[in-house]
C-alpha cells in the first residue's frame, strides 16, 4: 500500500510593526468631561512595516458624541497610571488618515458623568495585532508603543 504524502504545515510567521504615537491635548483641559469635541484629546498613530506605511488597519468610525470600539486588532490600554480621583478614557472617533496614519479621539470615561480630566500626566499604550496573507502565507503583524498626554 502506498504511503499518503503529508502536507507540510508552515508555521505562522510573525512580523513586527513599527508603531509610533504622539498625543495632542487638542481641546482637553482639566475639568472637561463628556463625549464631545471640547473635552477631547487626539492620539495620532503611525504604523509601518519595513518602512512602508500600513494603510488597511481600520476604516473611519464614530461621530465624537458616543463611545465606540476600536477596529479589530487594535487595543488602547489606559488605567495603569490613573491619578486618585481620575478615570479611564472612552474612544469617540477613529480616523484612517491614509499613509499609515490613524487618529484616535479620546475623552474621559463617558459611562460615568463624574469623570473629568484632571491636570497631570496620562500614559497610554496602543497595541496592534492583525493577521494578513503575504505571499500565500499567514503572517501575524504586531507592534505597540507608549505615549504621554499632559493636561495642564
Amino acid at each position: 500500500m502506498a504511503k499518503t504524502a503529508k502536507k507540510k504545515k508552515h508555521p505562522v510567521l510573525n512580523r513586527e510593526l513599527l508603531v509610533q504615537m504622539q498625543i495632542n491635548r487638542s481641546n482637553a483641559n482639566a475639568g472637561d468631561s463628556g463625549a464631545n469635541v471640547d473635552a477631547s484629546a487626539i492620539i495620532s498613530v503611525l504604523v509601518t512595516l519595513d518602512g512602508v506605511p500600513v494603510t488597511d488597519l481600520g476604516a473611519n468610525a464614530g461621530n465624537q458624541t458616543s463611545a465606540i470600539s476600536l477596529p479589530t486588532g487594535w487595543t488602547l490600554t489606559d488605567g495603569f497610571n490613573v491619578r486618585p480621583g481620575g478615570c479611564d478614557v472612552s474612544v469617540t472617533e477613529f480616523g484612517n488618515q491614509g499613509a499609515g496614519i490613524y487618529d484616535i479621539r479620546i475623552v474621559p470615561f463617558v459611562d460615568n458623568p463624574a469623570c473629568a480630566w484632571l491636570s497631570g500626566e496620562y500614559i497610554y499604550a496602543v497595541q496592534i495585532k492583525v493577521t494578513r496573507t503575504i505571499a500565500g502565507r499567514s503572517v501575524v503583524l504586531q507592534g505597540g508603543t507608549l505615549g504621554k498626554l499632559i493636561i495642564p
